[in-house]
């Protein structure tokens, strides 16, 4: 009797032990893999918005310099400066040699206070007033008037000084006819201020915003190590090459009161001589509103914690806000002074409300990015704060910069912690409940339990195959039997599933490109990419409503067999087909595959279709012809659409394409200039008059029969 009970003891332990064992591991694994899978989530969610955010900033930046690039060769701002470097001559002719007591009072009650702070040798006002009589001059006429010497109030001042007999000075009749010009331009194009500067002089003879730089020099005094100093001397070493332009990184400007600017600077060229530089001054506005997601960081999945910004490579500094300045002004201060943040640089924060250029970020994230390093892992950030975070460095108009996407590591694992507790108290019932059965059925239950339960672990771990030997006609031959049989059902379903899931890819890969297929299969469901160089044509089928109209019984093989054949054409040519609506059907070259013969293979596809038409014309007696636009330049491809996703191309280019079309004439091609340029063979084609598109853009084109090839005869 003992020795039985001592046996039992002995099962009911090892059944016992078994089981906790089996709940401690399963535990386990749920938890790492919970972990891990949450994490790995996190991680593509910081790395996509990290991604998007450096393809943000780099696109404005490139706007920026292309829109500051006209702007540098437009009319009013060649005869601006011009006009402005005479008038400003002009004032120095009688000026008295020393600055008035108004401008010394000026720039010791205003100016000097805006950023005394912030240096610890004593400020005296002449040693950051101009030399030049015209400068000073100038200043006593338009900078003392100047409430916000450090800001952009001198925006405001249109008012212009007279002489005696009421008549305008040639300078102020200079402000009257150009100041309109530069003042759109600053409010338009995310600038904070436009210097005009004498490229003989150095001199900036015009400002918009009135601070202390109107009439300063860039070679020498207070401002020739300035950020807008470089960019002067950058254009100069460059050549002045038109249209050209330079971006400065951010630097304190003492204009703006030692406030960290960035600038931008493109030649001024006069019958091919450089007379001036444009310098803008640019404002952060807009890069602060891209990487704070307009404060709007919960509605991006970035929590309560979780922010991307910018890093200087070269000095590991801020170049955009912090989230938690923003948010918590007094939480952030704190955090920093926690994690040995010196006094002085929390003091230039507070002056500034802004860590760029202040706060300073060595991390391993910068550190690694500085290398030239992308990585996502759990790091300390400038706070001291463990975070999950995905870097990458990002160079922008020669810029070097590092982008951080970050979220608290504490915020982002919270649901780990929850799964953990839910485990805990799942294991423990399941325990008890454990004991009980083992106490009571120990003996009899050994054996079949401990193959259920092998079998159970196996099938968990995903060994889909395994299957329980069936001995016996008891209730545990009947468990074997239904875990066989729900093992069955898993590999069934598994294999269905995967069979399915085969189907899905293979048609997401036969209606898009296999780019647009892999992010459709990784859960985006909107998104574009701007692809360059893409020549898009535009076909309408003249005679399209013949061929398929009068009650044709065979309408549907005859649509079958004409986009079937175009299709063909399209395919052989190396075009990809964007769609067909009725008689209208786009499609587009150099979108998956770049293609240096975009435009020649475009030419080519629209001949192969007249021959189709003629062949299809010839079959069902029924007259057919083509016209087509054709336009070169840069695409927006992706998907759009919240119910239905729709693959499209969009931008510039298709909508020239689809004007362009409608005024050719039947049996003929129209391209664009930009198109035609790309061709080595240009024979047939006749300029015809320009189309005006939608916002008033003047588009040349050229025209030409649909059919033509080089070997056909002209006459």
């Amino acid at each position: 009797m003992f020795g039985i009970l001592s046996i039992r003891s002995k099962i009911l332990a090892m059944l016992l032990m078994c089981g906790v064992l089996c709940l401690l591991a399963a535990s386990f694994v749920a938890i790492r893999s919970g972990t891990h899978a949450l994490k790995s989530t996190i991680f593509e969610q910081l790395t996509t918005l990290r991604a998007s955010k450096t393809s943000q900033v780099s696109a404005w930046f490139k706007d920026v310099a292309d829109d500051f690039s006209d702007i540098s060769q437009d009319t009013p701002a060649v005869e601006g400066i011009a006009a402005f470097t005479a008038a400003f001559a002009q004032l120095g002719q009688g000026a008295p040699d020393g600055p008035s007591l108004a401008l010394e009072a000026y720039y010791k009650d205003k100016v000097l206070p805006s950023f005394a702070t912030l240096v610890d040798a004593p400020l005296s006002p002449r040693a950051f007033l101009p030399t030049s009589p015209a400068a000073l001059r100038l200043q006593d006429a338009y900078v003392v008037r100047n409430d916000d010497p450090a800001g952009s109030g001198g925006r405001k001042i249109v008012d212009v000084t007279s002489g005696p007999d009421g008549t305008l000075s040639a300078y102020d009749q200079v402000i009257a006819k150009y100041r309109p010009f530069f003042l759109r331009a600053v409010e338009t194009h995310a600038l904070e201020d436009v210097l005009l500067v004498d490229a003989k002089s150095g001199t900036i003879v015009y400002t918009v915003s009135k601070r202390i730089d109107l009439g300063a020099s860039l070679t020498s005094g207070p401002l020739s190590n300035s950020g807008a100093a470089r960019a002067f001397r950058r254009v100069i070493e460059g050549g002045g090459v038109p249209g050209q332009t330079v971006l400065e990184d951010f630097s304190p400007y003492v204009p703006a009161g030692l406030r960290p600017s960035a600038f931008i600077a493109a030649p001024v060229l006069t019958d091919g001589n450089l007379t001036g530089i444009l310098i803008g001054v640019l404002s952060v506005r807009q890069i602060d509103a891209f990487l704070t997601f307009d404060g709007r960081w919960d509605s991006v999945g970035l929590g309560k914690t979780g922010e991307v910004y910018l890093v200087g490579a070269n000095d590991l500094l801020m170049r955009s806000p912090s989230r938690f300045l923003i948010q918590n002004p007094e939480g952030y201060y704190k955090a920093l002074a926690a994690a040995g943040v010196d006094a002085e640089t929390l003091a230039k924060i507070k002056h500034f409300n802004s860590p760029i250029l202040a706060q300073r970020v060595d991390t391993r994230a910068s550190r690694e990015g500085q290398k030239g390093l992308s990585d996502t892992q759990i790091v300390q950030d400038y706070r001291g704060v463990s975070t999950l975070s995905s870097w990458a460095p990002v160079s922008v108009q020669g810029l070097h910069w590092i982008v951080i996407a970050q979220e608290d590591e504490a915020e982002a694992l919270a649901p780990v912690q929850d799964l953990r507790h839910s485990i805990m108290v799942v294991a423990a019932i399941a325990a008890v409940l454990l004991t009980d059965v083992s106490v009571l059925l120990a003996s009899s239950f050994t054996r079949p339990i401990h193959a259920v339960l092998a079998g159970v672990n196996k099938l968990a771990g995903g060994d889909e195959s395994v299957r329980i030997a069936v001995k016996g006609r008891d209730e545990f031959a009947e468990l074997a039997k239904a875990f066989n049989a729900m093992a069955n059902e898993i590999a069934e379903r598994s294999a269905r599933i995967d069979q399915k899931t085969r189907d899905y890819e293979q048609l997401l890969r036969n209606i898009y490109p296999d780019l647009i297929a892999d992010r459709i299969r990784l859960g985006e469901s909107s998104f574009s990419e701007r692809v360059r160089n893409v020549c898009v044509v535009v076909l309408i089928i003249e005679g399209f409503d013949g061929l398929v109209g009068a009650g044709h019984r065979d309408t549907l093989e005859r649509i079958n067999t004409l986009v079937g054949d175009i299709d063909e054409a399209c395919a052989a040519g190396g075009l990809e087909k964007i769609r067909t609506i009725g008689e209208t059907y786009i499609a587009a070259c150099g979108l998956s595959t770049p293609r240096l013969d975009a435009a020649q293979r475009s030419l080519a596809f629209v001949a192969q279709v007249n021959a189709v038409l003629e062949r299809l014309a010839r079959t069902y007696e029924v007259p057919l012809s083509a016209r087509a636009g054709v336009a070169l330049g840069d695409a927006e491809v992706g998907v759009v659409g919240r119910h239905r996703l729709l693959y499209d191309v969009w931008g510039p280019t298709m909508l020239q394409a689809r004007r362009i079309v409608f005024d050719a004439e039947p049996g003929t091609l129209r391209v664009t200039s930009a198109a035609l340029q790309q061709l080595s063979a240009r024979e047939g084609f006749v300029q015809m008059p320009d189309i005006v598109l939608f916002d008033s853009t003047h588009v040349e084109t050229w025209q030409r029969d649909a059919g033509f090839t080089p070997d056909t005869p002209t006459g």
